[in-house]
């Protein structure tokens, strides 16, 4: 009765995925908004996020670059202006991050720094993965999910154990990679827990994703067919375990969650994860300031164990660098269509 359910469901909201059929210029310009003040908000603190909250930035700047249309396009003028908001973070975060000697620059003063303070970043994460800005590319959508009607809310661990670690692999076993894309070393464990197929839920998701993405887009060798079912089936997950929330209080005690499924699997030009409904509510989340609050409970948060500042104002870094990015998604959207 469950899987019935769970797949009803599923169709319902795969079917009512919104889909533009022409600029709506005042919800493009409510988008627009939203992702300046996020900007905005994130300059005024430059020197106080975490690198986790530049990447989203490094992904409105991709986002950017795919909306614009050399000139023809009404919102061109937008799009330029975002984009340079966007660099001007990431060029004053560089002297943060790449420059600071207490960030370390090499991955071994990294681990060691942040089992002392967890707000410490990587120099050499922000290089290759901010910097660099390897998040660039064409950006389409289209419905591509298959349904997942056997998911269950307890199909594996909330969150990605040794994450940092495999990404610190590939990120290593990438620097010399040029145009060429060649094979990336990882180990057994890294391959284990994120490049074979397997459960997981939250977070442990999200990482496996964002993981196959980052090397995808440092040029490590994929098979094309591989990458496609791996995204497609953890993008399916995902949306399962959306629906499987099936209420707004649900997405809002996991509102950072909620940013980074969409975010990720958006990016990936699913469709369905374009939704009138989430825009509203992401909206209506943002403050007046332009960030985003997580609303975790403190039992949450003592699970996930994630790097994040959080503000006198009650917002973090990790959450408003996501709130952007998704903003950023939703600008592209409506104007590629």
């Amino acid at each position: 009765m469950l899987q019935k359910v769970v797949l009803v469901s599923l169709l319902v909201c795969c079917q009512h995925a919104t889909a533009y059929k022409k600029l709506d210029f005042k919800l493009i310009t409510a988008v627009r908004h939203g992702l300046d003040r996020s900007l905005d908000y994130i300059n005024d603190n430059v020197y106080r996020v975490n690198v986790d909250c530049v990447l989203g930035v490094a992904f409105v700047r991709g986002f950017m670059r795919a909306a614009f249309k050399n000139g023809t396009h009404i919102m061109d003028n937008s799009s330029e202006r975002l984009l340079d908001k966007c660099e001007g973070i990431i060029a004053k975060s560089k002297w943060r991050f790449w420059d600071d000697f207490q960030n370390g620059r090499n991955w071994s003063k990294f681990e060691l720094l942040r089992l002392n303070n967890i707000q410490k970043v990587s120099s050499l994460e922000f290089k290759h993965l901010v910097e660099a800005d390897i998040w660039s590319k064409p950006m389409s959508f289209e419905k591509r999910l298959i349904l997942l009607p056997s998911w269950s809310p307890n199909s594996g661990p909330l969150v990605s154990p040794n994450s940092d670690k495999c990404l610190q692999e590939i990120i290593n076993s990438s620097i010399s990679l040029q145009d060429v894309s060649a094979p990336c070393a990882v180990s057994t464990d890294c391959w284990n827990l994120f490049f074979r197929n397997g459960a997981g839920s939250g977070y442990y998701l999200t990482h496996k994703l964002l993981l196959l993405q980052i090397a995808r887009a440092r040029n490590c060798w994929l098979s094309p067919a591989t990458f496609q079912r791996q995204t497609r089936e953890i993008c399916s997950a995902i949306m399962s375990e959306i629906i499987n929330a099936n209420s707004k209080a649900s997405i809002e005690e996991m509102f950072d969650l909620f940013l980074e499924q969409v975010l990720l699997c958006g990016y990936e030009g699913f469709s369905e994860f374009i939704q009138n409904d989430w825009l509203f509510h992401i909206l209506k989340s943002q403050r007046f300031s332009g960030c985003f609050v997580d609303h975790l409970t403190d039992e949450l948060k003592s699970r996930i164990k994630r790097d994040v500042n959080y503000f006198e104002d009650g917002c973090n870094d990790h959450t408003t660098g996501l709130g952007a990015a998704v903003l950023g998604l939703y600008y592209v959207y409506i104007v590629n269509e």
